[in-house]
């Protein structure tokens, strides 16, 4: 009798706390202490791409790029060696030979730890290859440069979410949707990153904003993937047709729909 009754309390006891979670999201207590020891609470299955950097005048002040003061006094073989370096990790690079390119562009840094151009791609590499760290480092080393646009803060939101860091990675997303407010992209990674952290009401609004800036087959499926998660398939379900409206051949769409296949087989 006495185990009946302590599988009743912990049944209503689970059944109160997926109400809370569904309600509140990451805002509860309860919901943070289970993300930061148990992990995320929800089952997100679209994961946020690197974005490509681009060259430095796209992210740099025009004053740090001619700043002599962040350069090193080189040689003239010095000066070759690194012009050599990066022309090689340029090469690498394009043929997709990401090791190679890798270590050439840390050739280059040993020249010049500052170099922008190097330090751009190679925190994309880092992000490529699964090193999040690494990547994390190189961020946040080019915004103490003053390199700081909405790419850099959205990469380095990247490198933080590989690591599982969600909190600090809402924040660096938070910070390119500031810099960055007419972007689409902004408001989508927003909306993975809140679903991650099971605050559905968040991912929701996000999510909503990125599709009114674009009505996109990524974003609506994005949207239904949150939907999944919070059990609504009929609205998941609606979202997903949208989506391959806009877009047949949808890798996001075909992933979330076929979750939400899944899902409604196991009830």
């Amino acid at each position: 009798m006495f185990i009946y009754f302590l599988i009743l309390i912990g049944s209503a006891i689970g059944i109160i706390y997926i109400f809370i979670r569904r309600k509140n999201g990451a805002n509860y207590p309860f919901v943070r202490f289970r993300r930061r020891y148990f992990g995320p609470a929800a089952d997100s299955v679209l994961k946020i791409p690197a974005e490509d950097s681009g060259s430095a005048v796209m992210h740099c002040p025009a004053a740090v790029l001619a700043d002599e003061s962040l350069k090193p006094a080189l040689d003239k073989d010095s000066e070759k060696d690194l012009k050599t370096a990066i022309e090689k990790a340029e090469a690498a690079k394009k043929r997709g030979a990401l090791d190679a390119a890798e270590k050439n562009y840390i050739k280059a840094l040993s020249f010049d730890e500052n170099h922008i151009e190097a330090n751009l791609n190679l925190g994309l590499i880092y992000l490529k290859k699964g090193s999040a760290a690494k990547a994390e480092a190189i961020y946040k080393k080019l915004i103490g440069l003053k390199c700081a646009d909405a790419v850099i803060y959205s990469n380095l939101g990247n490198s933080l979410y590989q690591q599982r860091k969600f909190d600090e990675a809402f924040e660096a997303y938070s910070k390119a949707a500031e810099l960055d407010p007419q972007n689409p992209r902004r408001f989508m990674n927003l909306g993975r990153i809140l679903h991650e952290m099971g605050n559905f009401d968040g991912a929701i609004e996000n999510l909503n904003r990125a599709i009114s800036l674009k009505n996109s087959a990524e974003y609506n499926a994005a949207l239904a993937d949150v939907y999944i998660s919070l059990g609504n398939f009929t609205r998941a379900q609606e979202l997903i047709d949208a989506a391959f409206k806009l877009d047949k051949k949808s890798p996001a769409a075909r992933v979330v729909s076929k979750k939400l296949k899944i899902k409604k087989k196991r009830g």
